[in-house]
């Protein structure tokens, strides 16, 4: 999270955290058809243990995109993630908010879109 802008890592020093203790697992897509195979267990399994390999890390945390229900691109069988995330040990937060801007199918121009993350201690609690 260092890395990042002063608009990203603004949510976090807002709410106490030091950015230089998170580390930024970014965001992920697994296409459809290799999900449900262990994959993504491994690819959270490997970003964590990369932080704490590092030994500067307090929290692993990554954000998603927060539509509407209603939102008229999402695929009919949409499934949210916030299950296996959660099974994964994460934790929403959402207050934690940002923004990024991108073009949309169908848009002409690019719109920001709020952005919510998840965190992860990754310590173990005693």
């Amino acid at each position: 999270m260092a890395d990042e802008t002063e608009e990203f890592q603004q949510p976090f020093v807002d709410a106490g955290y030091d950015p230089q203790r998170i580390f930024y697992c970014a965001e992920s897509v697994l296409l459809k058809s290799h999900r449900g195979k262990g994959i993504y267990k491994h690819f959270f399994d490997g970003r964590e243990g990369h932080a704490r390999k590092l030994g500067r890390f307090d929290w692993c945390t990554f954000c998603c995109v927060q539509r509407p229900e209603n939102h008229p691109l999402r695929p009919a069988d949409y499934a949210p993630l916030d299950p296996i995330w959660s099974k994964f040990g994460y934790v929403k937060h959402p207050e934690l908010v940002t923004h990024y801007t991108w073009k949309d199918v169908g848009e002409t121009e690019e719109t920001a879109k709020p952005m919510v993350f998840w965190l992860k201690p990754l310590k173990e609690s005693t």
